[in-house]
């Protein structure tokens, strides 16, 4: 359990070191002016210098700023959204995760999701998505077929997400035998790491019903039982869109 929530770990720290670099210095000027790009070097409480995205390097005294910040990279225009990059197309999804078992029939089994869908706008995608899930103490294996439903609440390089997984799945280690319902919401935090791509790392339960066997000394019975699970996972998305060129 411990390795898993370490890699959780990680992978958080390493994405939003990911994330700085969508974000650049902005100078503003008392007279008005704006300037945008890098600040390259600070004398405390004398002067600025920072670069511009075309490599003109201006110097400013203190006495001349309003204030600098850092802000996010603005999106280029035709068909990228202004802040956080997404674009309306095709958006893919890759997940791989630990399930740790909950409740009585509860088992840990690995999780892999490969998803495909569209991207509507900076906030919802819908997609269509198999996988598996590899289930340790029985030696099973299931391939669930589901819908994939996503929405992010910010439009940023950098935003929390709501996803909902709705399906069924097959066991195929049994001939494919349909085996249940398959219900997996998770909610977790989005970071962009480059123009068509962000990584997502999240928590949630699953809802998987399974086909169990009972055998009273003379026969066996078969009964449906919800096996739970917590879910850890850590994800990519990629997107591709026709862009304008600029």
């Amino acid at each position: 359990m411990k390795k898993y929530l370490a890699l959780l770990l990680f992978a958080l720290i390493t994405t939003v070191s990911f994330g700085q670099s969508n974000y650049q210095d902005v100078v503003y000027l008392k007279n008005g002016s704006i300037i945008r790009g890098v600040i390259i070097e600070q004398v405390p409480n004398k002067s600025i210098k920072i670069e511009t995205a075309d490599r003109s390097v201006f110097v400013y005294q203190m006495d001349e700023i309003e204030k600098f910040t850092k802000e996010p990279i603005q999106g280029k225009s035709g068909g990228s959204f202004s802040n956080s990059g997404l674009q309306s197309g095709y958006k893919g999804i890759v997940e791989l995760g630990y399930q740790i078992g909950t409740g009585d029939y509860g088992m840990d089994r690995l999780k892999l999701n490969i998803i495909n869908g569209y991207q509507i706008n900076p906030y919802f995608s819908l997609g269509f998505g198999t996988g598996l899930r590899y289930y340790f103490d029985a030696e099973a294996a299931l391939i669930p077929i589901f819908a994939d439903f996503r929405a992010n609440f910010m439009d940023n390089n950098v935003s929390p997400y709501l996803s909902l997984g709705v399906g069924y799945s097959f066991d195929a280690t049994n001939s494919f035998e349909g085996d249940g319902f398959l219900l997996n919401p998770t909610i977790g935090v989005s970071f962009k790491v480059s123009e068509k791509s962000a990584m997502n790392v999240g928590l949630g339960y699953e809802m998987q019903r399974m086909k169990f066997f009972y055998y009273d000394g003379y026969s066996f019975s078969e009964f449906t039982e919800n096996s739970g699970a917590i879910s850890i996972n850590v994800g990519i998305s990629f997107w591709l869109s026709k862009k304008t060129s600029p």
